[in-house]
């Protein structure tokens, strides 16, 4: 999902299609918010900002960038004092974060990170089954 499509998403949740309550750079701004939330998750810790209308979360599995949709429409509903909305929103980036964390730790979902030429360095879901054990301290 592309920033532009999270704005698209952010405008749809909070019945603003024509544009009139948000502005686009509050929206960005929100989502970004919800990058740096993200972030706290070590997994996810190298996320960076969307700033042009095609970027894409690359770290964030696919599945999953609606959250910061989600987040950008709390952030738009504490903002325009709905407060009740605003929480319900931010429950759901919650929850979902969390389920999200708990399959990665489970390792049904492998999170694989990019480098700024989009080289993967790292696995954040390891396999220890098969290391190799070396007997007497060596």
């Amino acid at each position: 999902m592309t920033l532009k499509d999270m704005i698209t998403r952010v405008r749809q949740y909070t019945r603003d299609i024509t544009g009139s309550l948000f502005t686009q750079d509050d929206i960005i701004a929100f989502i970004n918010e919800g990058v740096d939330r993200t972030k706290r998750y070590k997994y996810f810790k190298d996320m960076k900002y969307l700033t042009s209308l095609s970027d894409e979360p690359i770290l964030l599995p696919s599945e999953y960038h609606h959250l910061l949709a989600i987040y950008g429409a709390s952030r738009c509903f504490t903002q325009d004092e709905q407060n009740y909305l605003a929480q319900q929103f931010m429950n759901e980036y919650e929850y979902k974060t969390s389920e999200m964390e708990q399959l990665i730790n489970d390792g049904e979902l492998v999170i694989e990170g990019y480098d700024e030429n989009n080289n993967k360095p790292f696995d954040a879901v390891k396999d220890v089954y098969f290391t190799k054990f070396v007997l007497g301290g060596e």
